[in-house]
């Protein structure tokens, strides 16, 4: 038994990575993770949020300080995710996920309607 759960836990993966879903999700992975205004979009977030948290640790989340840095956080954060290979991006994955949470419920099933019969 414990051989072919193996078995089709490998076949599941070999389908898996040749979805064309998954296929182009890591596609446009690797097309942002070269792009340059991407990346300078992604680091400025980071900076953002790092900056962020650093004046959370100085001043209280209502003060002028933070309130600057949250809307500063806000617009880099807007800037990345309306960048177009970005929402490309983020479509696909929307993709992905919900393909993941399929076979997540398929899998599991007979777990969770046993779990849930237990709990009544």
């Amino acid at each position: 038994m414990e051989k072919d759960i193996y078995l089709k836990a490998e076949n599941l993966k070999e389908l898996l990575n040749k979805d064309p879903r998954i296929i182009k999700l890591n596609e446009l992975e690797k097309k942002m993770n070269e792009d340059e205004e991407v990346m300078s979009l992604a680091y400025k977030k980071d900076m953002a949020s790092v900056n962020y948290s650093d004046v959370l640790n100085h001043f209280s989340e209502e003060s002028k300080e933070a309130q600057k840095a949250l809307k500063e956080l806000h617009e880099a954060k807007l800037n990345l995710d309306n960048h177009p290979l970005v929402k490309e991006y983020m479509k696909a994955y929307v993709e992905v996920r919900e393909l993941y949470e399929e076979i997540n419920k398929i899998i599991f099933a007979n777990f969770t309607s046993k779990l849930c019969s237990k709990e009544k």
